[in-house]
């Protein structure tokens, strides 16, 4: 549910390598990824494991050791997994405004937040909402095919009531955060399969606990995200994709020429 991404040791960061200007990665970050990404995805399992073992519970009791993590992390991904229970829900809300670091909420993060966006504007540190249009819809009190004729609006409105890069999620996944705005030319089918959601929240937050600003991780992580799911769908059959086959052509969606 609650994922740490530490500076100090986690090698997902190295994972996913030394960030370029303009979007760019070297050829280093792509050797160590395709080298350790077994490795870290072993670490950072372990280290969830052993943060919400210590925690006992996935309730606002657990909001302390969690918070306390976080002032040591470079960035938190909240709600994959998280699951929809009421405590989980609360533990949710409690923990959104008040984590320390770069934040990235994303599925149940998200509904746990109803349609209170602005409890994150007081945020200092960044903030970014990897929604699909069904949890935009519930954030911003409408239906999604309210969210759909109106994307590039709906969008803008939830990036301005909390303060943080919204991530519209789609076939042209659009990224806003004030002024600017990104649109995603290079959508693949292939990704229209559980859990690449998931991957996505973790590319980007990788991507900010790396210290990247805000609007470029999201934009980056849209990129590299898209460029892994068109790999795997060309190597596998856009119809057999899986979550895992993304993640392992990260490397190839990293690449600075992909």
């Amino acid at each position: 549910g609650l994922l740490v991404l530490r500076r100090e040791r986690a090698q997902i960061l190295e994972l996913l390598g030394v960030v370029e200007s303009r979007l760019g990665f070297d050829a280093r970050a792509v050797r160590l990824l395709e080298a350790s990404l077994a490795a870290a995805r072993d670490k950072v399992a372990a280290r969830l494991n052993l943060a919400l073992a210590q925690a006992r519970s996935l309730d606002v009791a657990a909001a302390s050791t969690i918070l306390e993590r976080a002032e040591r992390a470079g960035a938190v991904v909240l709600g994959p997994g998280l699951g929809r229970t009421p405590q989980a829900a609360s533990l949710a809300r409690h923990l959104a405004p008040r984590v320390p670091c770069p934040l990235l909420v994303d599925a149940d993060g998200l509904n746990a937040l109803g349609t209170d966006l602005a409890s994150l504007a007081s945020r200092s540190a960044p903030t970014v909402l990897t929604p699909h249009a069904g949890e935009l819809g519930r954030l911003l009190g409408a239906d999604s095919g309210a969210i759909a004729a109106r994307r590039l609006d709906s969008v803008r409105r939830a990036a301005d009531a909390s303060g943080a890069v919204v991530v519209l999620k789609g076939d042209d996944t659009l990224v806003a955060s004030g002024e600017r705005l990104a649109v995603n030319v290079e959508g693949s089918p292939a990704l229209a399969t559980a859990g690449t959601g998931d991957v996505l929240s973790g590319t980007i937050g990788a991507l900010l606990a790396r210290g990247m600003e805000a609007f470029e991780a999201a934009c980056a992580g849209v990129l590299a995200h898209s460029r892994a799911g068109r790999v795997a769908g060309e190597r596998l059959g856009v119809e057999s994709v899986i979550a895992s086959d993304v993640i392992a052509c990260l490397p190839e969606g990293l690449r600075a020429d992909g």
